[in-house]
């Protein structure tokens, strides 16, 4: 039984968390927050990641972790590959569930940028928390914890999908079993 841990960000800072642990052929993301002090290093409250260019300017600048084949899929435009680019080395892996410590965005920010697919398991309290604050935030590529609004290309830029025709994606949330401590 072979374990693997990789701290992506959140050793020795407070914010950012992304912990990837793999053991026995399953592969779970312990948070996957935002970095904040990285992020500020390229954006501000008026100049954003590009929500036309999908992933391309988190996954550049290093926002994002570079591990394929875990992320929207419309979020990865055909013309632009970005993993080109990238200079780290690219780790083509899947995710069996996130484990969301808390609903605070240092925490969860960045699983707006995974498959939907990917379940994430947490208390009823984060999951609650967590849909409050995307309802009451101003629309954002980049805080689509609970539900994912689907994306299309248009003359070489990601647009969003009319409402009308195209729910939104709903993300799969789970709520272990609580044991209790004796």
């Amino acid at each position: 039984m072979g374990v693997s841990i990789t701290v992506y960000r959140g050793a020795g800072v407070i914010d950012g968390n992304k912990i990837l642990l793999e053991a026995d052929g399953a592969t779970i993301s312990f948070d996957v927050g935002t970095d904040y002090d990285l992020w500020s290093q390229y954006f501000e409250e008026y100049l954003k990641p590009r929500a036309t260019r999908g992933l391309a300017d988190l996954i550049e600048f290093g926002l994002l972790p570079p591990l394929r084949d875990i992320y929207r899929t419309e979020l990865e435009s055909s013309w632009d590959d970005v993993w080109a680019r990238i200079s780290s080395p690219i780790k083509d892996t899947h995710l069996d569930a996130i484990l969301l410590s808390h609903a605070h965005m240092y925490h969860s920010g960045h699983i707006s940028f995974l498959d939907p697919d990917i379940p994430i398991l947490c208390s009823p309290t984060t999951a609650f928390l967590s849909k409050a604050i995307q309802d009451s935030s101003r629309a954002d590529f980049g805080k689509e914890i609970c539900y994912a609004i689907p994306r299309e290309e248009q003359e070489q830029l990601l647009a969003t999908r009319n409402y009308k025709k195209h729910a939104s994606i709903q993300r799969q949330f789970y709520f272990p079993e609580l044991v209790p401590y004796s």
